[in-house]
């Protein structure tokens, strides 16, 4: 079977459509849905320019959906749920062509589709920022010394993060939400599943999040650092699907220098 790529929004941005078609002609290219989301609410030129480089051509990706499947797949099984590529939508299909014009507004049903999504992100937003603010309870020195210290220590901190099964402790330690049948068991978890993979990557992006606004984020955000928060969350679930699937094309540094801490022997195509 060919091999699947995850792809996140900063490589099609970035990348030239004969590139993009060259990896097509070679692998199974996969839109999550957290990036079809980015793509349907990018503004002008940022979609259609996306949306142009696929080829138009029917089933021009895989499409994958949340990664809540892939980790209720294992709280039902106990068992890993595989790479993400493994649970691509069933069916044909092509994109819609006037997806390419600057001019085109969704139809209704899109755009309730889209605003449940939105209201989905504006929970996981919270939720991150309250990962967020538990950082210091794992890494209480990341502010302290001077400026060299301060990047030793980020530093330090990411490499403890990708240790292999580093945050079991932490996971055991989990309880699901009133009414959620509990996690898998702890002596069952590595990197290959998505409940791990999951906790792993969001305390990376936490603790990216923590030292670039110095542990000071305000209780109420600007609308630009909304924004960004929303991204480092849509982003943080594409990475994720990438570290499951063994294989990941960005152009973001932090993804990239992620990516050689948690897949140093996969495939990541820049």
């Amino acid at each position: 079977m060919t091999s699947a790529i995850i792809l996140d929004k900063s490589f099609l941005q970035g990348t030239k459509t004969s590139r993009i078609q060259e990896l097509a002609a070679a692998h199974r290219l996969v839109v999550s849905d957290a990036l079809f989301y980015e793509l349907l609410t990018a503004p002008e030129p940022g979609r259609t320019r996306c949306f142009a480089k696929f080829p138009q051509t029917e089933n021009p990706v895989d499409l994958v959906n949340h990664i809540g499947t892939m980790m209720r797949i294992e709280i039902d099984t106990h068992l890993p749920s595989g790479r993400p590529s493994e649970h691509r939508e069933n069916l044909r299909f092509q994109f819609n062509p006037h997806l390419v014009s600057p001019s085109y507004v969704l139809p209704d049903q899109a755009q309730v589709a889209v605003e449940e999504q939105t209201t989905q992100l504006q929970s996981d937003v919270v939720g991150f920022l309250e990962q967020v603010s538990l950082v210091p309870t794992f890494f209480p020195n990341l502010l302290t010394g001077n400026t060299a210290e301060q990047k030793l220590a980020h530093a330090e901190a990411e490499g403890a993060l990708a240790e292999p099964r580093a945050l079991i402790p932490f996971y055991s330690s989990l309880e699901p939400p009133p009414g959620e049948r509990p996690l898998p068991p702890a002596r069952l978890v590595s990197e290959k599943w998505a409940v791990y993979r999951w906790l792993q990557v969001k305390l990376l992006f936490a603790v990216d999040v923590y030292v670039r606004y110095r542990g000071a984020l305000p209780e109420t955000l600007s609308p630009s650092t909304y924004e960004r928060m929303e991204h480092d969350v849509l982003d943080a679930q594409v990475f994720m699907l990438g570290c499951l699937e063994g294989a990941f094309a960005t152009r973001e540094k932090k993804l990239k220098r992620w990516w050689s801490l948690l897949c140093p022997d996969a495939s990541l195509y820049e």
